[in-house]
Formats: C-alpha cells, structure tokens, sequence
C-alpha cells in the first residue's frame, strides 16, 4: 500500500513541475507596471549542483497586471530546450499556456475558450492530444499563477497560516490539492529571506513526497529560489528534481555555455 501511495504521489507531484520554475519576478525597482519586464534563473540539478539551464522570462505588465509571459529554456551551448507562453486575461492565478519541449516534442497547457478550461498533454509531435476539462475553483492555481497566489497571501503566509490551494496539473490531467505554509528564514545572496513549501493535502501522501521549497523576499516578495522536480526533461525523456535560483548577477557557469542576457531582447520567444 506504501508503495503505491509513493508511486501515485510521485506522478501526481510531476504534474506540479511548472509551479516553481517559472514564477521569480525582479524587486519592484526593476518591474515596469506598463511594458515588459525580463529576468533570468539558473537550473541546477538538486544533487550535485550541476548547471542545467537557464530560464529567461519575458513579463508583460498593463495597469500593474500581468499579460502575457514568455519563458525561453536555454542549455549547454545556447541550445533552446523548451519555450512556454502564458496569457492572464482570463486569471491572474491561472493561466492559459503552452509548453513545448523542442527535443521531444511533448506539449502541455491549459486552454479557456467559452467559459470552459481544459487541460491538454501531447507526449510528442505526433501523439494524440489527451485533454480533460475543469472548473476553476478557488483559490486555485496553475502554473506561474502559482507565484501571483503567493502574492495575495504572502502576509498571511509570513504570519504562519497555512494556506489550501487547488492546482491545475496539466501535466498529470488532474486537480490536486496543495497545502503551502512557512517554514522558517533564511538569507540569499547575503539579505534576509523566508522559506515557505508547498505540498499534497492528502492523508498520508507527504510522507512519501518531497514538497516543493520556495525561498522569498520578505521586503520586495519576490521569488528567490525553487526546489523541487524540474518541467526540463533528461535525455531519457524523463524531468528531475532541480535547483533554479533567481540571482541578481549571472553566474560565470551560465555565462560560459552561452545563457542569455537578463535584458529583454536577449532571445526572440516574444
């Protein structure tokens, strides 16, 4: 019974891979209330520490409010692995979006057209479409939206209140219940910093599931670092539990196989 509780949990948590690796935004200084906004996080894997990737976010903002954000995954050598496009008109904590891996061709997303969301996967270029419809019921999250429902907790959160959430798992089809709380403080890059997680609410299950761990800006709360399973794949095809880390200077790593400027204009994926 363990087993299978672990098995099914692991999948569901998959499913939950773009919650955390696609959600940091700059201190308020940097951000444009009305224009694009751009920024950069560098992927390690959780073992080792071994450089991956980086992630350029590309954010639009009209009235304080997210548009649009695109996010362009760049590895070794300045080779694009994957780009994902997400639209806030219908929600600001769930998006509509396409992910797409430019190896594999898998695809995933949620989509919003007439009142009906739906959740779609395409394991490749060639495979059918699995889809399934939802309602969203809040509070709910998907995606980066999961970073705008840090936003209107975050003092509640800070306060040490636990907070339920439903997220959209587009990648495993389904709608699972989180749960995310503080859990402590921290520094990163030499300034304070509070850590909160994020888990399944469901009986037993966090016993045999690692939670996602989020390190925020207590002042500015903004996104520092994610820890948990990655939306990159290996070369088996497979994600893997990763390290993205939201630095203010580029690290020479990066810098060295050709990740690009956190300015805007640095890749062409808007």
């Amino acid at each position: 019974m363990a087993l299978t509780v672990r098995r099914f949990s692991a999948l569901l948590l998959v499913g939950l891979v773009t919650s955390g690796t696609a959600m940091a935004q700059p201190d308020d200084s940097h951000v444009k209330n009305n224009g694009l906004t751009c920024f950069n996080g560098y992927g390690y894997t959780l073992k080792g520490g071994d450089y991956r990737y980086t992630e350029h976010h590309q954010v639009r903002r009209v009235n304080g409010k997210i548009t649009t954000w695109n996010v362009t995954y760049v590895g070794a050598r300045g080779k694009i692995l994957a780009t994902k496009h997400l639209d806030f008109a219908a929600s600001q904590t769930v998006p509509t979006y396409t992910l797409k891996m430019t190896g594999s061709g898998y695809q995933e997303g949620i989509t919003h057209h007439n009142g009906q969301w739906t959740m779609f996967r395409q394991q490749s270029a060639d495979a059918d479409r699995r889809t399934k419809n939802f309602q969203i019921d809040q509070p709910m999250a998907a995606d980066s939206g999961f970073n705008q429902l840090v936003q209107e907790h975050f003092q509640a959160l800070q306060s040490g209140k636990t907070i339920p959430f439903k997220f959209a798992a587009a990648g495993r089809q389904a709608v699972v219940d989180l749960k995310a709380f503080k859990t402590g403080t921290t520094t990163f890059e030499g300034k304070p910093a509070v850590n909160f997680k994020a888990e399944l609410d469901m009986f037993l299950v966090n016993l045999f599931v690692s939670s996602l761990k989020l390190t925020y800006s207590p002042q500015t709360h903004r996104l520092l670092e994610y820890r948990g399973i990655g939306n990159i794949q290996n070369d088996n095809g497979k994600v893997y539990p990763v390290r993205v880390s939201y630095y203010s200077k580029m690290p020479a790593i990066a810098r060295k196989d050709g990740a690009p400027a956190a300015s805007c204009g640095s890749v062409s994926s808007s």
